[in-house]
């Protein structure tokens, strides 16, 4: 059979519409369980007969809320699992899709605890994984002799595995690629290169993973540090925590007013050595090519005036060096300006 299907673009809207009314009691009884489209919506679900009902308050925690409504669901054999990736494949059954996506729902959370430990939150863990299983369903190959829940594992564990990457720490650490491969594979990484009897030296990492010796440094400080939490009291301080104590990056009103003050100043100077320019060819240089926002070429300025782009250019740079002198006597000779050398 064909697997050309599979390129075939499909949007399933996966609603997973477990939740309830935050003032309401849920009374989950198993009798009113008996046709599963009142639970989950258009579906047939394998529910579970054995379990007995539980009642869940306005005051239940979601995690437990939503572990409890799981344990209805029962998980099917492999056998069916590849029927319906098949019927998702050939037909665009999206009810299909759902019913593969819910009763693997619990695989997620499996594989969410194993990274409980690096995130106190495992909802927002279980959360990237159902993301991550959905995104398994729409590119998973039924032909491919591959089990559906094997191929589904590594898109969990990647979407819960980049979730932590941009959050788990202040500073990012998969800005780059080399910081992503050390993401996933530093601590892999030494514990196999004990296992070879080597130290894990940065040095020997960055070599074994193809990375710089200092990226090695700087990824490996952040993931073996302890946590810092920014509301926490400062060392040292009785009244103080350690965000308070954080440099801010945003400019202080005072070197904002400078800078404001400094921009005004220069400005005036470039108009006022703009008006008293008297020669109109000099005058258009400075307008057209020297301040303007689109500066015209040297070829089409020497065209105009009759002369060689390299007579422009030795005008402009005379222009330069009068404009230099020009605002150092306006501004003053200790005024540090970085551009004002371009100006010799």
């Amino acid at each position: 059979m064909s697997t050309d299907k599979t390129q075939t673009t499909r949007e399933p809207a996966v609603e997973l519409l477990i939740g309830h009314g935050a003032n309401q009691s849920v009374n989950i009884e198993r009798s009113n369980l008996d046709d599963a489209s009142e639970f989950f919506g258009d579906l047939s679900l394998p529910l579970m007969r054995d379990r007995k009902a539980g009642d869940l308050s306005a005051q239940t925690d979601p995690l437990t809320a939503y572990l409890a409504r799981l344990n209805y669901v029962e998980p099917l054999p492999a056998e069916q699992q590849q029927e319906l990736a098949e019927r998702y494949v050939e037909d665009g059954d999206l009810n299909a899709a759902k019913m593969l996506i819910l009763t693997n729902l619990r695989l997620v959370v499996k594989l969410a605890r194993e990274y409980q430990r690096r995130w106190t939150n495992l909802l927002d863990l279980i959360q990237e994984g159902n993301v991550g299983l959905s995104e398994a369903v729409k590119r998973y190959d039924p032909y491919r002799g591959v089990k559906f829940t094997s191929y589904a594992q590594y898109w969990v564990r990647a979407m819960i595995l980049n979730y932590l990457m941009n959050h788990l720490h202040p500073v990012k650490i998969g800005s780059s690629r080399a910081g992503r491969k050390l993401f996933y594979n530093l601590k892999k990484t030494r514990r196999e290169l004990i296992r070879l009897g080597h130290e894990p030296t940065p040095q020997l990492i960055a070599e074994y993973l193809d990375v710089d010796a200092s990226e090695v440094t700087r990824v490996a400080a952040q993931l073996d540090a302890p946590p810092v939490f920014l509301d926490a009291q400062a060392p040292g301080h009785e009244k103080t925590t350690v965000g308070e104590l954080m440099p801010s990056t945003m400019v202080d009103p005072e070197t904002a007013a400078a800078e404001h003050d400094l921009s005004r100043q220069i400005q005036a100077a470039i108009d006022g050595f703009g008006d008293q320019i008297e020669d109109p060819r000099n005058k258009a240089i400075w307008y057209e090519r020297m301040i303007a926002e689109d500066p015209r070429s040297l070829l089409s300025l020497g065209e105009e005036w009759g002369v060689s782009k390299e007579r422009i250019r030795q005008v402009e740079v005379q222009i330069r060096s009068t404009f230099k002198e020009y605002l150092l006597a306006q501004m003053g000779d200790d005024v540090e300006i970085d551009w004002l050398e371009s100006f010799a």
